[in-house]
């Protein structure tokens, strides 16, 4: 991908994430951190390593998904922290290891990394399980 369809890219998911800071946590998983984990789960497939030779074989577009999913989610986790979205111990601590994900699945996919970024994926998915299993009930 050149240079500048990828400044592009990422201009776009910063722009959608941005715009998400006067959500409501409801509408920001909705609009943003649902369709940017999606690309980080799939990705986070595409590339691992555990899944044969052909991971190493990503194409440059895929990494660049990955990257502006990982941006947009960094951001968002920026969004959702603080007791004016949710009061307590479990939300705080979920919120900061979602941050701490979201910048490792970045720094991975700015690197092509396979292996780490399929461990940022998976680490992301039990944040995501954990902290659902407390305030997003089922059911």
């Amino acid at each position: 991908m050149r240079p500048t369809a990828l400044a592009a890219l990422l201009g776009l998911a910063l722009a959608g994430s941005a715009l998400a800071a006067g959500l409501s946590v409801k509408d920001e998983m909705k609009t943003v951190v649902d369709p940017a984990t999606n690309t980080i789960f799939a990705v986070g497939g595409d590339v691992d390593p555990a899944n044969g030779p052909d991971a190493a074989k990503v194409p440059a577009s895929r990494w660049a998904e990955a990257l502006a999913a990982a941006t947009k989610l960094k951001t968002s986790a920026a969004h959702l922290v603080g007791p004016q979205k949710q009061p307590g111990e479990v939300w705080a601590k979920s919120a900061a290891d979602f941050a701490r994900l979201a910048a490792d699945a970045e720094k991975a996919a700015t690197k092509k990394d396979g292996a780490a970024f399929s461990k940022a994926a998976n680490d992301l998915g039990d944040t995501c399980t954990a902290c659902h299993s407390k305030y997003k009930k089922q059911g």
